[in-house]
């Protein structure tokens, strides 16, 4: 795996990025899993007696979890991974706000996770090498 062009440093940046959010998607996604109603109530969400979709949506976060870990042992090979976070994330963010902005009142722990979310879809813009684009698929 070439990658002319890509720093150490970059490298080093991205495999950082990848095992923090490989460990952050492993907890809040496992918490999810193992017990949704209770994850969700700590940022002030009812969920209902039938948290199934939020169960569901643990589970997908663990799978992001798993490709970030992938991400720290092959960093290049997983760079487009960064992409699909600063996509996911914003459209996230946008259709969280938009329910969060109808309620009355929004939880506050409901504003942290778009805060989080948010941060995360901007470190992953920082940490992928737009500059670089073109080189990827020689990369990999």
């Amino acid at each position: 795996m070439s990658t002319d062009g890509l720093s150490a440093s970059r490298v080093q940046a991205v495999r950082a990025c990848c095992l923090l959010f490989a460990s952050t998607s492993f907890i809040l996604g496992g918490a999810m899993m193992i017990d949704p109603a209770s994850t969700w109530a700590m940022l002030g969400l009812d969920v209902g007696p039938n948290p199934f979709v939020q169960a569901l949506y643990g589970g997908a976060i663990m799978g992001e979890g798993a490709m970030f870990a992938l991400g720290a042992i092959w960093p290049v090979r997983y760079l487009v991974f960064f992409q699909y976070l600063v996509i996911y994330k914003t459209f996230a963010c946008v259709a969280g706000i938009a329910v969060l902005l109808r309620m009355e009142p929004a939880p506050t722990g409901a504003w942290l996770v778009i805060g989080a979310w948010a941060s995360a879809g901007l470190l992953a813009a920082l940490v992928f090498p737009w500059g670089q684009w073109r080189n990827m698929e020689r990369w990999c």
